[in-house]
């Protein structure tokens, strides 16, 4: 559906879509490109050309801020933690290797089975590691990001190499606030059978 609405279902994963590509966005690498409102849902209704209208279009919903509060507090919480974790803002491209032995390369790929990841299988789910290999700074720590979207529950199963991390819960998108996200990095740990279940359309990210 296109345009307002007052479905919920509809309205709930609007809300989960523009979390889940706030944090994938604010977890890559490279110089991240925001518009001002994006932490408050602010929409131009998909006019592209907005810039030259001086009416409810363009103009800055100053009420957005108290009623989506929870997508402020979610954005805010993503953009702290990029500005704090360097291995997630590397100054070098990512070779996939690593120059330790028994360290997690600066990334690793894995599919939803906890295999490496088969390109051209028709996957909606994937599985990515950032691990801190050449970083200096001790506060680089490991990211694991899990990104399913299908419309159906995806289970992940957590690669052995990354099974003896103390991982504990950052991010899950199809949480309740305030269990979306984990500012201080202490939310749930993994599952004793390192296995996740991730409804639709979902995000989750953990850190070591």
């Amino acid at each position: 559906m296109e345009g307002p609405t007052r479905r919920k279902h509809i309205v709930e994963l609007r809300r989960r879509q523009a979390k889940n590509m706030f944090a994938s966005l604010l977890l890559s690498q490279g110089t991240p490109m925001i518009v001002a409102g994006d932490e408050i849902l602010r929409t131009q209704r998909g006019n592209n050309n907005a810039y030259c209208q001086d009416n409810a279009t363009s103009w800055f919903d100053w009420k957005r801020v108290t009623r989506n509060a929870e997508m402020l507090r979610f954005a805010q919480a993503v953009i702290d933690f990029r500005k704090t974790q360097p291995v997630v803002r590397r100054a070098s491209f990512l070779t996939g290797v690593t120059g330790e032995e028994g360290g997690l390369p600066d990334v690793s790929w894995y599919g939803p089975s906890g295999t490496d990841v088969d390109w051209m299988a028709p996957s909606r789910s994937l599985l990515c590691v950032y691990g801190t290999d050449g970083l200096d700074d001790p506060a680089a720590r490991n990211v694991m990001v899990l990104l399913h979207a299908g419309q159906e529950t995806q289970e992940f199963i957590i690669p052995e190499a990354l099974r003896n991390l103390p991982w504990r819960q950052f991010i899950d998108t199809a949480a309740e606030t305030p269990a979306d996200v984990h500012p201080d990095l202490d939310g749930p740990i993994l599952p004793a059978d390192c296995r996740l279940k991730l409804p639709h359309h979902t995000l989750m990210c953990y850190v070591a």
